[in-house]
């Protein structure tokens, strides 16, 4: 039973108690009828624009999407987008459609093109509600392995052949501890035909056409490997083999939907998986990528080809864009920097500028924002930069690179560490993270990290007379600094104005030594060079 939020079904009443149909339709269904709670609702109607606005012209009304057929109206607090019956939307161009199906069909996958209305119930025209149930055949093929199983561990509990129906399959899974299988993503197509000659006799042939689904929209071939990565979905056989015939059409694909879906993708909880999985319809649109495909990297430090580390790092990146792309772009140089050493040792110096070219070059073909291109560059070309294990150097680090520009790159490198061997916890990683640690500590308890820092400044420096000059200032700070990097409790004021005194003390006596020095040199060089008294001798008589 579909449970509606109070303003859904508000909006809803407005419209049918104006004489109008009205429907939730697209992944709001979906997800409530896989029992999860959506954030957004879309609503569909046989009004047109001007009904649409009329109806609801007591609430809050926004036109920001209305060249794509789109009302926002705001019923108590919630902000829903009401729509009248569309065939095609391309960019702010618009095609109009008479009735729901037509509107539903144009939504390209099964699970989407399902509608709701609690006057009508579920009208699914594209079988989208079975889809989200596992198929009964893999569920039987699971059970039969499941059965194999049971039979080589010695248990005799019988199971029934065939389960009846997806009630009785997801019982049997219940009782034999078989895994939840995915929902399947399916592309909605139509039946084709075309009549051939065949020995003077005219013969029809007819299939089931999908790639209309990609041909309209090439971004949802993306869209289909992003439900992959951000929950339990496959894309059907004949749709993987639908997107592999249509994947020229990412030539002309909106590069702001590709941008968005391939955001999705990487920021999904299955993103290691998916990449792995889907790389040979990736490669038509990141063909910088296949090179990495099955790349064996030759050395101890790796267990994995350079593709399959690269997915592994992705997927153990913390969930930030910048980090998680800098991962997919962080290792695409290594096939062009390889280098095998006598031994059978592979080498790849200077692969990450190499990487960094080839990152800027797709982050420029799919549009990236300009301050997430060069945020992403930075990581690619930095991602394997020696992290200190000592505190004082860390902090020196912080203060160069600033506090958010560290943490992601620690990030980047533990994500890359962990990719690397089969055991993911490998004393890099250990290292990495207790820097990471560190780097949370001296943020969280104010450690001095830079010189502004300190709790003295110059000023007071010169106001106490401890120095006569901005560059001794200058200088005096530098040392005091560099003791308190080592020993953070020393950054205390008057702790810091007796060492800056005792340090100006010794300053003193040393400059006193210096010029004492000075002037022995530069009296022993005068009389090394003043000319001798002569010596008279007395002639005899």
């Amino acid at each position: 039973m579909i449970i509606l939020p109070e303003q859904v079904t508000k909006a809803i009443e407005v419209l049918e108690n104006s004489g109008y149909d009205a429907y939730i339709v697209g992944d709001c269904v979906r997800e409530l009828l896989l029992g999860n709670n959506p954030q957004d609702y879309d609503i569909v109607t046989n009004a047109g624009i001007n009904d649409i606005l009329f109806v609801f012209r007591d609430y809050r009304i926004s036109d920001e999407g209305m060249k794509r057929g789109e009302v926002f109206v705001t019923v108590v607090g919630m902000i829903i987008q009401v729509s009248p019956y569309r065939r095609e939307v391309v960019g702010n161009r618009v095609m109009y459609a008479e009735d729901l199906e037509t509107d539903l069909f144009r939504r390209g996958f099964t699970m989407n093109a399902i509608a709701y209305s609690p006057r009508s119930g579920l009208i699914d025209p594209f079988g989208g509600r079975a889809s989200l149930r596992p198929d009964p055949e893999a569920v039987a093929q699971e059970e039969r392995e499941e059965r194999e199983e049971r039979e080589e561990r010695g248990e005799t509990e019988e199971l029934p052949a065939e389960p009846q129906s997806p009630a009785s399959g997801e019982l049997l899974r219940r009782r034999a501890g078989v895994s939840r299988l995915p929902a399947r993503v399916i592309a909605i197509g139509e039946m084709q035909s075309r009549t051939t000659k065949e020995n003077g006799k005219s013969v029809t042939e007819t299939w089931y056409d999908m790639s209309r689904c990609f041909t309209s929209d090439p971004s949802r071939i993306l869209e289909a490997i992003r439900y992959c990565a951000e929950g339990e979905y496959v894309i059907e056989d004949r749709t993987r083999e639908a997107i592999r015939a249509n994947v020229s059409c990412f030539e002309y694909a909106e590069k702001d939907k590709l941008f968005t879906e391939l955001s999705r993708i990487v920021m999904g909880k299955y993103a290691a998986r998916v990449l792995e999985q889907y790389a040979d319809i990736l490669k038509f649109l990141l063909p910088e990528i296949e090179p990495c495909i099955d790349f064996e990297q030759h050395g101890v430090y790796h267990d994995f080809t350079v593709w399959t580390h690269i997915a592994k790092s992705v997927g153990y990146a913390v969930p930030e864009l910048p980090v998680r792309f800098a991962m997919l772009f962080h290792d695409l140089g290594k096939p062009d920097c390889c280098s095998i050493d006598p031994s059978g040792q592979g080498h790849f110096k200077g692969h990450g500028e190499r990487s960094r070219l080839l990152a800027e070059r797709i982050m420029r073909r799919l549009e990236f924002p300009a301050a997430l291109s060069g945020e992403i560059s930075w990581l690619v070309y930095y991602h394997d930069k020696d992290i200190p294990e000592e505190r004082s150097e860390l902090k020196r680090l912080l203060d160069a690179l600033g506090a958010e520009d560290l943490r992601k790159l620690i990030q980047c490198e533990i994500a890359d560490s962990r990719a690397k061997k089969i055991d993911p916890d490998t004393p890099d990683v250990q290292r990495l993270r207790a820097a990471a640690a560190a780097l949370r500590e001296i943020l969280d308890s104010g450690e001095c990290y830079n010189i502004r820092q300190l709790a003295i400044t110059s000023r007071e420096l010169m106001e106490r007379r401890l120095v006569s000059s901005e560059q001794e200032a200058e200088q005096l700070l530098n040392a005091l600094f560099d003791m308190v990097l080592d020993k953070p409790s020393f950054n205390n004021k008057l702790m810091l104005l007796d060492m800056a005194e005792k340090s100006k003390q010794r300053l003193e006596e040393i400059k006193a030594e210096r010029e004492r020095l000075a002037r022995e040199k530069r009296t022993a060089q005068a009389m090394k060079h003043r000319r001798s008294e002569p010596v008279f001798t007395r002639k005899k008589k």
